[in-house]
């Protein structure tokens, strides 16, 4: 454990907030582990990697709940867990529907969106919303072709989601979640995917416009910008609490690993050099919030210290 984890947590026991540990340091991400893809805890300095989840079978997605503590894991095979990341525990949470694939939870704790195809075909997905309180289950899209990935708007009154109609195209959309109408916001720009937004309403993505995946950012007037140039596939992007760093993956190493943007100063850093991969990275939020605190002039397991024996550490 390191002298900044140990001196954070003789700070919290002093002020009697051990049970709110996350802090903006926190990112969790999905890991090799005997094979399969587990859920990972890193911090922002790549000095410490715990692994949270043992299932022994593939994550294919998280998100994190708005306390900053707890995960929503959604499993390859539609299995869905409330974890806590302090203690490891997991909760199942009754799935819907099955074979869900891309559920993330939304801001305020209280609903999943996700999508899915409830006829044969795999590209015939929609977005729905499953509040769990209620166990409602709501289809916020009914459009041709496939719908996927969604991701919410930090308000939690919009859902935004990738659309494709069989061509070399993936546009994004959003869904007004209580009006059910849809936006197209981009249109015939080739493949976008891994939608990441923030709280002023610009969007982070990785599209190929360029002739190979780079990280690009969707600004609240309409306006898109290249924020990466290199040969490897950059994607994934994932916001800090502040909205001045993305969390990225990249084969900028030959492997699938985390990699960390500054918009200031436009730069990149590797986060973790995995030899199994490291892959889908999540920030976690500070005081409830979900995605970036910043407005749009702020930008124009198992413990393992250091090196472990996966490989991780810088």
């Amino acid at each position: 454990m390191s002298f900044k984890t140990i001196t954070r947590l003789v700070s919290l026991l002093y002020l009697g907030c051990l049970t709110q540990l996350g802090t903006a340091d926190d990112i969790a991400y999905l890991g090799v582990a005997d094979g399969y893809w587990e859920v990972w805890r890193t911090d922002t300095a790549g000095e410490e990697f715990e692994q949270l989840t043992r299932f022994g079978a593939d994550v294919s997605r998280i998100s994190w709940y708005p306390d900053g503590r707890h995960l929503l894991v959604n499993l390859h095979d539609g299995r869905l867990y409330r974890l806590d990341s302090h203690s490891r525990a997991l909760t199942q949470i009754a799935a819907p529907l099955p074979n869900i694939l891309d559920a993330v939870i939304s801001p305020n704790g209280d609903s999943l969106a996700f999508s899915l195809s409830t006829s044969s075909s795999i590209d015939d997905n929609d977005i729905y919303r499953y509040t769990l309180a209620s166990k409602k289950l709501d289809k916020l899209t009914a459009m041709p072709r496939l719908q996927h990935e969604p991701s919410w708007s930090p308000d939690g009154a919009a859902v935004y989601f990738l659309s494709g109609s069989g061509g070399q195209v993936h546009d994004i959309w959003k869904v007004d979640v209580a009006a059910r109408a849809t936006e197209q916001l981009t249109v015939g720009d080739l493949y976008h995917f891994d939608l990441a937004v923030r709280p002023d309403g610009a969007i982070a993505y990785s599209g190929n416009r360029s002739g190979d995946y780079e990280l690009w950012l969707r600004r609240p007037d309409g306006r898109s910008e290249r924020l990466t140039q290199n040969p490897a596939l950059d994607a994934r992007p994932n916001w800090s609490p502040r909205g001045d760093q993305l969390v990225f993956h990249s084969t900028r190493g030959g492997t699938l690993n985390l990699w960390l943007y500054d918009l200031a100063g436009k730069t990149a850093r590797a986060l973790t050099r995995s030899a199994g991969g490291a892959r889908q990275p999540v920030w976690a939020p500070t005081d409830g919030n979900t995605g970036a605190a910043s407005s749009a002039e702020q930008v124009d397991g198992e413990k393992a210290d250091g090196a472990a024996a996966l490989g991780l550490g810088r």
